[in-house]
């Protein structure tokens, strides 16, 4: 207990542009540092490409010590990649998610939700936005017969259940897909601008 209070306590932090990142431990690792600045690179990039602009604000992604502390500092599962919580991105630890190969998608689907944090944006095109902006809808698998319906897409994500929130995922960018296909995304992003907070 006394040690993962002093891992807590002691953080390296460094800038990476107007990101500040927060990482365990009293030592900034240069390897993990430019691997972290080249994925935030990327993810900036990707979702300035896709959506047609980005968050432009400061951002701060804290790195968890282990899965138990992620877990325990977001309420979320030891599964889940990452979470905005109180206005920080906080990720599991990067050689968990390298290991999983989900690194540059994780970064990359945050920083969508944090973009389109200072929007009036329906969960259902915030998330379907993520979702292919990350590239993530190629893991999601295919299925038949999804729901269109964005209430019900929303109650899918909101849920407890794995196999409903992946198809909540998958349906959400489906129905994102098509509506940038009816509107167009320069249209798509006109009318997100449109309703700033």
């Amino acid at each position: 207990m006394a040690l993962r209070l002093l891992l807590i306590i002691l953080s390296a932090i460094f800038q990476a542009g107007r990101w500040r990142i927060i990482l365990p431990g009293d030592g900034i690792n240069p390897q993990e540092v430019g691997k972290l600045k080249r994925v935030i690179h990327a993810a900036e990039n990707a979702v300035l490409n896709y959506i047609g602009f980005m968050n432009n604000g400061d951002c701060i992604m804290r790195v968890a010590p282990s899965s138990g502390d992620f877990a325990a500092w977001t309420g979320c599962s030891i599964w889940q990649a990452a979470a905005l919580t109180n206005g920080e991105l906080v990720i599991q630890p990067i050689d968990v998610l390298e290991k999983r190969g989900v690194l540059q998608e994780t970064i990359t689907h945050e920083y969508v939700h944090m973009t389109l944090e200072a929007y009036v944006v329906p969960l259902w095109l915030n998330e379907g936005l993520a979702v292919l902006c990350s590239g993530q809808i190629k893991s999601l698998g295919t299925e038949r017969n999804l729901t269109k319906d964005p209430m019900e897409i929303e109650r899918l994500l909101r849920s407890r259940d794995t196999l409903e929130l992946r198809l909540g995922y998958l349906a959400s960018a489906l129905l994102t897909q098509e509506t940038i296909k009816k509107l167009g995304r320069d249209s798509l992003a006109r009318i997100i601008k449109e309703e700033a907070r």
